[in-house]
């Protein structure tokens, strides 16, 4: 089996960072230092590229322009992309088949999904071209952070070993890229210690992880007493809140470089060697809408490097707060302050019937809490799940009902229940609220 699985990793770094991959990696590092006039001459280029082969091969923009009486040559720029709709997951999901190319689709393309936490889930195609561009992107910014393929830790959601199995190793080593992969289903207070001393072995020096899980990490690290320095931490596939990026620098002694993706491919953000949050131009199309919150842009992208499923005008609906300040790294690349993640997230309803989503701040300040879940059944009511080490007390609890009540209504009913674990949902991601509430809600407050 471990033959069979190493010899999976050799083909899959062979398929993800071969020729195309390096060809295009340094295409996107000289990309960094482009100037405004030449950034906008190559989007106008890939756009236009773009937008004849979506008009001569894909059905349903085939259709599209024809009911609009467009021609290719109306979009010669990024702000005539306001000439077509936009596009949103369910027309995806209603005109799956009329989206793929006809003259693309081959093996090498992969179908991804999305995993449905907001009720309506997805798949796309990726083209090999595609796969290879996110690659190089994600590894750009890893080698302006000073990563050029050091020994790393993963902790990414991925089903690593059966979810059934009960005792170490929790974890499988990939030779291709000098690479622990470790399973986040089973890092737990009970495993704990298995997973501190493997890393100690192993001595990686790069931890690559969803923020959640970095942060568990470092709770099971300082709970063991062990003090552990990593050269870099990169983040992705979920909002890194401010006190998390906090935490995990404080007790791994390095700089958190976070990046912002999605399933579709059609917005990339990451953080430069400044630490500022830039949008990767290079990357797609992004256009910045009005946000669901006063003060925040919706993220729409257009594919400028995916041949085989090209989506136009896609609705992402996540949310940034735009810097509109040059950054000192020299980048001319549109810079964000803030990451804030999808509108629509699940609500704990208060008694009021006010929606309450961010919760962040509730677990501030309590001592011997690793994880927090909350779960409503009953508006007004709610359900702390925690997960603690055996140092939580009676004052830590009250602590946080003084903390929920304080930040969501002083009439809310409390409960914090204890457990073992809070299992990951789809794609390994934890996941703070879960509701079995319906969608008949009222005021809005956040």
């Amino acid at each position: 089996m471990t033959r069979v699985f190493e010899l999976q990793c050799w083909v899959k770094k062979f398929y993800r960072q071969g020729s195309r991959f390096r060809s295009q990696l340094r295409e996107l590092e000289t990309n960094t230092h482009l100037s405004v006039e030449a950034l906008q001459k190559t989007q106008n280029h890939r756009l236009q590229r773009m937008i004849r082969h979506c008009v001569q091969n894909v059905p349903y923009y085939q259709d599209l322009f024809c009911q609009l009486k467009l021609k290719p040559e109306n979009i010669q720029t990024p702000a005539d992309l306001s000439l077509l709709p936009i596009l949103d997951k369910q027309t995806v999901n209603q005109n799956f088949d009329r989206l793929i190319a006809k003259n693309r689709r081959n093996w090498l393309c992969q179908i991804s999904k999305t995993s449905g936490t907001t009720g309506s889930p997805a798949q796309f195609i990726r083209d090999f071209n595609s796969i290879n561009l996110e690659n190089a992107a994600v590894w750009r910014q890893w080698r302006q952070a000073g990563d050029f393929g050091k020994k790393r830790v993963s902790l990414r959601g991925g089903i690593i070993v059966p979810v059934a199995q009960t005792e170490p190793p929790f974890w499988r080593y990939n030779p291709a890229n000098q690479e622990m992969q470790m399973s986040s289903f089973h890092l737990s207070f009970k495993n704990s210690r298995a997973y501190v001393d493997q890393i100690l072995n192993f001595q990686p020096k790069v931890l690559f992880c969803l923020p959640s899980l970095g942060a568990l990490l470092g709770k099971f690290f300082r709970h063991h007493g062990v003090d552990y320095q990593f050269d870099h931490v990169f983040t992705s596939s979920e909002v890194l809140e401010p006190d998390t990026r906090a935490f995990i620098e404080e007790v791994f002694h390095t700089k958190v470089v976070d990046w912002y993706g999605q399933t579709e491919r059609v917005a990339a953000i990451g953080q430069c060697e400044m630490g500022q949050y830039h949008i990767q131009e290079d990357y797609s199309i992004v256009e910045l809408l009005p946000g669901y919150e006063e003060g925040t842009s919706e993220l729409v992208g257009t594919h400028m490097h995916n041949f085989v499923m090209p989506l136009l005008r896609y609705r992402t609906k996540d949310a940034v707060v735009v810097n509109e300040m040059p950054c000192s790294c020299g980048s001319v690349f549109r810079t964000v302050d803030q990451i804030l993640g999808r509108s629509g997230k699940t609500p704990l309803i208060t008694p009021e019937g006010c929606h309450i989503t961010i919760t962040a701040h509730i677990t501030c300040g309590v001592e011997n809490l690793l994880e927090t879940q909350f779960n409503q059944e009953k508006p007004g009511e709610v359900v702390l799940k925690v997960v603690t080490n055996e140092k939580f007390s009676e004052q830590d609890k009250e602590q946080l009902i003084r903390n929920t009540l304080q930040y969501t209504s002083p009439a809310m009913k409390v409960e914090v229940r204890k457990v073992d674990e809070i299992p990951r949902g789809p794609n390994g991601k934890f996941i703070s609220i879960v509701s079995t509430l319906g969608e008949e809600r009222q005021a809005s407050r956040v």
